[in-house]
């Protein structure tokens, strides 16, 4: 349900507009800047990786305007940080996790995203927790708030490896990486949406919300 935000609206309509111009914002940036930028930023999260000692990352795979991660999933198969990409499940906007070891094993998946090919790496099981989930998104801001696509599948990964009574005895370092340009002074937030760790661009590391286990940060 909308949360209502006085003038502006709700906060699903502040939502979309801010998704319709940050997109436009995002692939807008030039062809050789964004190959440079996104370099930048994976230089970056391969040192935040290796300071953290995080041996294992779950991370996506570049679709159209999205920074490219390509270098740092390459760095981290170097490193032998271990290296796990989604796969979505339109039918409940979920997601299953599996460990990519070769770019070969991808394939066309859902909404065109390259995505691994279960018959290849099969799902991990659902108590399988990596050490990091580095997220893309449209905006974001210095707060740990992340604008994604609207579909939810993050969201819904973030309550399964949050959930009460759970499993898991540890979570996964919550992370967002993107371009300056897409950093704003505030997305808009729910008090139940979870918020971001780590954002990472290629101006370097920013930590926040330190003291929230699973990302999640009440405001």
């Amino acid at each position: 349900m909308d949360v209502v935000n006085g003038e502006n609206g709700t906060m699903g309509q502040q939502k979309t507009r801010l998704r319709s111009r940050m997109s436009g914002i995002r692939g807008g940036i030039p062809q050789d800047r964004h190959r440079s930028m996104s370099a930048q930023a994976c230089i970056h999260a391969a040192d935040w990786l290796m300071r953290e000692q995080i041996r294992s990352m779950l991370i996506y795979v570049p679709f159209r305007s999205e920074l490219d991660t390509r270098p740092l999933v390459e760095e981290a198969w170097r490193a032998g940080i271990e290296v796990y990409v989604p796969r979505c499940l339109q039918e409940n906007r979920s997601m299953t996790l599996h460990r990519l070891k070769r770019w070969d094993e991808l394939q066309s998946g859902a909404y065109g995203i390259m995505e691994p090919d279960p018959l290849h790496s099969p799902a991990e099981p659902d108590a399988f927790v990596p050490g990091a989930v580095i997220m893309p998104g449209l905006a974001f801001d210095m707060h740990g708030g992340r604008l994604g696509y609207g579909g939810g599948y993050y969201d819904r990964l973030h309550e399964r490896f949050s959930a009460k009574g759970g499993k898991w005895s540890k979570r996964p370092k919550w992370a967002g990486i993107g371009f300056g340009e897409q950093v704003v002074e505030r997305v808009p937030m729910e008090r139940t949406d979870a918020r971001l760790q780590v954002l990472i661009t290629e101006q370097g590391v920013h930590e926040m919300n330190g003291e929230a286990e699973d990302g999640t940060d009440a405001f």
